[in-house]
């Protein structure tokens, strides 16, 4: 498909819009979805899985611009390439792809006037990667500007004539240095800053914004175009953005030079996204309660001219993910509570919380068009990323004023047709009394009565959550173990997002403590309702849900008959002194530094429990990890290898925190359910 065919398509997408659709209309997802589910559910259904990812509503809210991740063929190892799709709001006609086949096309973003859209692509002869403009009229995609070095994240301003970028670009000292072989590193303060810049369109001269040095890390318009918000730290270690960033302001009109960024107000510890006020007079934006809270999911507002922030949620049991304005008065917000996404309106004065759409898919994130009208709780547009039990990442539209969102995408029509588990949320009480909620699914065909194996897995974080929209991909394969035979159990212990900062703050200096325990207790509900036979069960995780699965095998082996060990922390004080995040670690979750007091973080670590160990454990790691090094799947495998434990370690090249390319993805899903159909159900040898 060429380039210039794409505007064609938008045309005819935007004219189909114009038309009046009756009532009576079926969409064409609601045909699709009526497919009886016959077949079976593979791994090389998950491993071929398109994803949506990235939704952006027009300025009109009429059509919908969004990103879908192809992976490779099968054939042709290598990662996913990035696609745009255009589909209307209204869902009533098929998606059309806008980008051309053959390289990836990421990030759309519509100019303020709604004629053009402009994306991230790298194509053939391009040094970088640089931002293509489609006009709507027709044409072929051509750069809105030269990059002379990548671009990594960019915005139009609303007054349409500047576009504001980062990018990763070394400065000439750096570059002379690395060329004469001086370029060591000193005091861990290696990383190649992200700098701002902002082009103008009239002239197509780019300028940088800032000129105090600090290291960029999100940035976005004030509504008459004059200023940005900035998101910044002072070095680009993972550790000081997640911990140190701080906001800012910025002079950005025409003709300015760089400058220095401007303090906006004092905050602690991990903060997220940031908007504007709708008249430029506040920023919102989400952040922790403190230094050591494990999520940035409170809303804040602050005066844009600087000054103290007011918490406007912090007393609400559930974590903020996404955020924008409704008005000068509302703040909108998407947040995870309890296993399911909730959107809100949030009262500026006085906080109020106002739920909106309560019983939705699971959105991850939000695009938001007010109306034309102005009444945003009668005529605004929104579209998410969301999923449901039944289907991966699609995207969801829909009025406000109706509360609900209608699907209008469906990318895997194969999975229509495959057979899935029941999935279920489930509570417990934990030993303590506290109330606890997760994840199950039964078996594909499953028979009232019967007791089946149980395969637990964790999810990571732990500020993570498990969520009751879709559980299955590669590296946490959940309906395949349904298929397989299994319960599948997704647990959010003490520790876990979605019910706010208590709860995710509730497992800090007790790491693998009351948190494992309240997993234990989930186990045992499970097995008195009959659902689960208590000698088989087996546990498997990655990052925070690998050292879960760590303690299962060793700390708890009279438990579990096997254990998948993936990106995992199996020593709290060698993982500290190795890790990318040794101050988040520290400060958020132990609150206090292993060379302090090495007493506790030893003794809940893994390896130094492996004398228990009886549990055959699957060790797997990516080589290119740096958040979690190698050395800490090492040193498990070693022990255990020495003692006698059955056990097997994997190695992913290129991988890091994770697995990306298709046949590493395959090959660890396979071997991840054969490990317990061996080892948890007793069938076959492992060979």
């Amino acid at each position: 498909m060429s380039t210039r065919l794409a505007p064609l398509l938008l045309l005819a997408l935007l004219s189909a819009c114009a038309h009046k659709v009756e009532p009576t209309t079926v969409s064409w997802v609601t045909q699709a979805e009526a497919a009886p589910r016959t077949e079976a559910l593979t791994a090389e259904d998950i491993v071929l899985m398109k994803e949506v990812a990235d939704v952006e509503l027009s300025p009109s809210g009429k059509l919908i611009a969004h990103v879908l991740r192809v992976p490779s063929a099968l054939a042709e190892p290598g990662r996913a390439v990035s696609q745009i799709w255009l589909v209307d709001a209204a869902g009533k006609l098929e998606p059309r792809r806008f980008s051309p086949e053959g390289h990836s096309s990421w990030a759309p973003r519509w100019s303020p006037d709604g004629t053009r859209l402009a994306f991230l692509s790298k194509r053939p002869g391009d040094a970088h990667t640089q931002v293509y403009v489609i006009a709507i009229a027709g044409g072929e995609a051509e750069p809105l500007f030269a990059a002379t070095s990548s671009v990594g994240a960019f915005e139009w301003s609303p007054d349409g004539k500047q576009v504001a970028y980062t990018s990763a670009r070394e400065r000439d000292a750096d570059a002379k240095a690395r060329e004469a072989g001086r370029d060591w590193v000193v005091d861990e303060d290696g990383g190649t800053k992200t700098r701002l810049f902002a082009v103008d369109l009239g002239t197509a001269e780019s300028r940088e914004l800032v000129t105090s040095g600090q290291h960029v890390i999100d940035f976005c318009w004030a509504p008459d175009s004059s200023r940005l918000a900035v998101r910044a730290s002072e070095q680009a270690s993972i550790d000081h953005t997640m911990m140190y960033s701080s906001l800012y302001t910025l002079d950005a009109k025409l003709g300015t030079d760089g400058a220095e960024l401007k303090p906006l107000t004092q905050t602690a510890g991990k903060l997220g996204r940031m908007a504007w006020s709708p008249d430029g007079a506040q920023l919102a934006f989400l952040g922790a309660a403190n230094i050591h809270d494990s999520t940035a999911g409170i809303v804040h507002v602050v005066a844009s001219g600087g000054g103290e922030a007011r918490a406007l949620t912090a007393g609400l049991e559930a974590t903020g993910s996404w955020l924008d304005w409704a008005d000068a008065g509302t703040v909108l917000l998407l947040a995870e509570q309890g296993t399911k996404t909730t959107i809100n309106a949030v009262a500026v004065e006085g906080g109020a919380v106002q739920p909106l759409i309560e019983d939705g898919p699971i959105c991850h994130e939000l695009s938001f068009a007010p109306g034309t009208a102005r009444s945003w709780s009668r005529d605004g547009v929104l579209a998410c990323v969301g999923d449901t039990s039944s289907h991966p990442r699609e995207v969801f539209s829909g009025k406000l004023g109706t509360r609900r969102l209608t699907r209008t995408t469906v990318a895997n029509p194969s999975l229509l047709t495959r057979k899935l588990g029941v999935q279920e949320v489930v509570r417990w009480k934990a030993e303590d009394g506290l109330e606890l909620e997760g994840v199950v699914i039964k078996p594909v065909n499953y028979e009232a009565g019967q007791r089946y194996p149980l395969a637990v897995l964790p999810h990571g974080g732990p500020e993570g959550v498990s969520l009751d929209g879709w559980t299955t991909r590669a590296t946490y394969p959940a309906q395949l173990f349904a298929a397989r035979g299994y319960v599948v159990f997704m647990p959010n212990y003490r520790g876990s997002a979605g019910r706010g900062t208590a709860f995710a703050t509730a497992d800090h200096q007790d790491l693998g403590g009351k948190e494992f325990t309240d997993v234990l207790a989930g186990i045992d509900h499970l097995v008195e309702q009959g659902l689960v036979d208590a000698a088989r069960v087996g546990m498997g995780g990655w990052s925070y849900g690998g050292y879960f699965s760590g303690l299962a095998a060793t700390v708890y082996s009279d438990r579990f008959k096997a254990a998948m060990i993936a990106a995992a922390i199996t020593n709290w004080v060698s993982f500290t002194g190795t890790t990318e995040i040794e101050h988040e670690n520290s400060l958020v979750h132990w609150k206090l530094w292993p060379w302090d007091d090495m007493a506790l973080p030893w003794e809940r670590s893994p390896l130094a429990h492996i004398a228990n160990s009886k549990t055959a454990a699957l060790i797997v790691h990516g080589q290119a990890d740096t958040r979690v090094p190698t050395g800490q799947s090492l040193e498990l495998y070693r022990g255990l290898k020495h003692l006698g434990v059955p056990t097997q370690l994997v190695m992913y090249p290129r991988e890091g925190h994770g697995i990306s390319e298709n046949v590493h993805a395959l090959d660890f899903a396979t071997r991840f359910l054969e490990w317990f159909d061996v080892h948890v159900k007793g069938e076959g040898t492992g060979e």
